[in-house]
Order: structure tokens, then sequence, then C-alpha cells
């Protein structure tokens, strides 16, 4: 997960997750209990008695059930009462399977979304302002647009439809992930670093402008053709900032917030407005990711249960999303995970939790004691790096 090769405890959970918290693992554990306990007390002992009778087992089993349950209901709710997957259509012959666009995929979580979903097709379409960081394949087709500005985006998407084709798959690495052109990848991202009472009204605009309303045109260009065929694939990134602010991020987290709530409104208004329940929507809540917008957050001791997260391996669970065919919401790593639900509990078990994770703080005053409040911008709009 992290840039250094050492453990994390979400390595830990995913081993667990697919081995002995699993139904079939647990049901074969289970059996083997039983049959060896048999031995010892004879033929009359009986499978549920069995169960009954050993607490350790009772315990686990119910456990795994429960945890099983929970995915499940959660599959289903997420996904429109549909169990079935819709997964993406990879093709190579033109005029045939999805196309994939990707906001913000000339660099960071975009470039290596790219580099993975490369092997898959040579339908992939990338808006960003900055040039690819890489060698674009022949399946990779970069067009400069800067997604704040709706008639740019409209122009360069009749392009891309002419040449290869209506994108089915939205990634958006700033907030939105398709796959196939009926799929998109959203991944813009702008941040603004300053204590509150420095942030201007012109830069929270920009802010907005690249992280929300570039989110919001590209659904605006490129969704209704989904809507139309009943298929694809938006996955849009925000981060875990959307549930849990910090500080010197006034800007970034209410942008965050933003997309979140422009993410459930997306997937309300396709099963109850549009009636197109099989468009899939996924959305990625990360906390501190080691790209250049992720190196104004502060690391902690406690990589363990609180790593940084590397560009490939948050890249990777995207790009799993998007092949899975099933809408997710991922908060991640794990302990992020308990994020969401903050607001359930009491204020004081909230109070308790920040004091006891704010692992990835913004820069410090001391570190931003020199300079003034600044704008970084990440190769996705017009926007230069300046100092207001």
């Amino acid at each position: 997960m992290r840039t250094a090769k050492s453990l994390a405890v979400d390595d830990i959970t995913i081993q667990l997750d697919k081995v002995p918290f699993s139904l079939p693992v647990a049901a074969l554990i289970a059996l083997v209990s039983f049959h060896r306990q048999r031995q010892v007390l004879g033929p009359q002992l009986q499978f549920l008695d069995h169960i009954r009778s050993t607490r350790w087992l009772r315990w686990f089993l119910t456990f795994v059930v429960i945890k099983s349950a929970n995915r499940f209901l959660g599959r289903m709710a997420r996904n429109n009462g549909y169990y079935a997957a819709d997964p993406p259509r990879w093709s190579r012959v033109k005029g045939k399977g999805d196309v994939v666009l990707i906001t913000g995929g000339s660099t960071g979580i975009g470039k290596e979304v790219v580099e993975l979903l490369v092997k898959k097709t040579n339908k992939i379409v990338v808006f960003d302002m900055a040039e690819p960081t890489y060698n674009a394949a022949s399946g990779v087709h970069f067009f400069k647009v800067d997604i704040t500005d709706p008639e740019a985006i409209a122009v360069a998407a009749q392009k891309v439809r002419a040449e290869v084709g209506h994108p089915t798959i939205i990634l958006a690495v700033a907030e939105l992930l398709t796959t196939i052109l009926p799929v998109q990848v959203n991944n813009a991202g702008i941040i603004h670093v300053a204590p509150l009472l420095k942030v201007t009204p012109a830069s929270m605009k920009k802010v907005f402008a690249v992280n929300v309303m570039g989110a919001h045109n590209i659904l605006r260009e490129f969704l209704p053709h989904l809507i139309a065929i009943n298929h694809g694939h938006v996955l849009t990134t925000a981060s875990s900032a959307a549930y849990a602010s910090v500080c010197e991020s006034a800007a970034y987290s209410c942008s965050k917030a933003a997309v979140l709530a422009l993410h459930e409104t997306t997937r309300a208004e396709l099963v109850h407005r549009y009636k197109a329940p099989k468009v899939r929507v996924s959305i990625v809540c990360p906390t501190k990711v080691a790209t250049p917008l992720g190196e104004f957050l502060e690391d902690k001791s406690l990589q363990f249960l609180f790593p940084t997260i590397s560009p490939k391996w948050l890249a990777d669970k995207m790009t799993t999303t998007i092949e899975s065919g099933l809408s997710e919401h991922l908060v991640l790593p794990h302990y992020a995970s308990l994020l969401p639900g903050l607001r359930f509990f009491p204020e004081w078990f909230r109070w308790v939790f920040e004091k006891a994770g704010s692992v990835h703080s913004m820069t410090s005053e001391a570190r931003t004691a020199n300079t003034s409040s600044k704008i970084y911008t990440f190769a996705k709009t017009n926007f230069d790096d300046r100092t207001e």
C-alpha cells in the first residue's frame, strides 16, 4: 500500500477477509472442528449441538455470517437491488466495447489508472491541461482540456465521439471515474493550503471550479449517453476530508464534501429520475496519497495503522472497482472506514477519535509561517500556481 515496503494493517485485513472470514472457509473450519470432536465423543454428536456447545466456534460463525450478510445487503443497496454485475466490455475493435474517459490522467493517480487500463483496452481518453508524464501508448488518446470550461469540454467531446466513441466509463481523480467512454475517470484536483481566515473568495472559487464544477461539467456532457444505454460506470475520487476536515484545508475539505454530495445526487437521480439503474456510480475517499497533492499533509509515526497510500495501490483499487461492474463506496485505508459513521456517535467520541487519529493533518503553522496563502494546481486547469 505504501511507498515504503513495510507491512500495514490493511495487508492483514485483506488476507483475513479472503481466507478465515469468508463463508466457505468458516464452514470448512466448523466441519473440521466437528469431525475432530466427533472422533472423541462418538457418532451421537450432532453438528448443530457441536456449534452450540463450542463457544469460540459459535461466536466465530456468528461474526462471519453477520459480516457476510452486511456485505451482501450493502452490495444490493449500492447497485439498486441488482446482485448481478455489469462489467465493462473491453474490445480493441473500433466501434466496439467501452470507452474510458479519465480527467487528470496525465500524472499521479490518473496516470497509474491509465497504465493499468491500457492493458485491457485501446480506447482510453485523457482530459488534462498537462501533457502525459509517460509514453502514451497507441490506445491512449490525449486531449488538452480545461474541465472548468464547459465549452472546451463540448468541443473536445465531439472529437472524442468521432475519433474514439462514446465514453461509458468516467474516472474523475478529482472525483469522477467512468470506464469506456461510458466509463469516465475524473481526477482533476486542486488544493488551497491556508488557514481559514486567509482563504479569499477568489481562491475558494478556484478550488470549487476544479473539484466540483469540473466534475459536474463532465457529467453534464457525457452522462446522457450512459443513461440512454443504461450501462457504464462513473467513478469519482473524493477524499476522507469529505467526512473529517483537517486544519488549513477549508476550501479543499468543503469541495470534497460537495463532491460526495454530487456523487450521492447522481446515484439517486439515475434511479428515480432517469430510470437508468444499471449505470454504476462509485466513489473513492482516500486519506493521504503519496502524490504532489498529498505533500502538504504530514505523516505520523504509526504507519502500520495509518499508512500513506501509494498512487499505484489506489489505482489498482479503482480499476478493480471498474472491472467488477459494481458500484462501490470505498473509504481507504482500513481505519478511515470509520469516518462515515462518526456523525452517528456523540460529539465526545468524535473528539476522542480526532485526537487519536489526526495522523495526516495539513502543513503545520511552522512550515507555512514564511509563505503566504497559496493555490496549488496539479496540471488540471489553466490556473497557475500563485500566491494571493
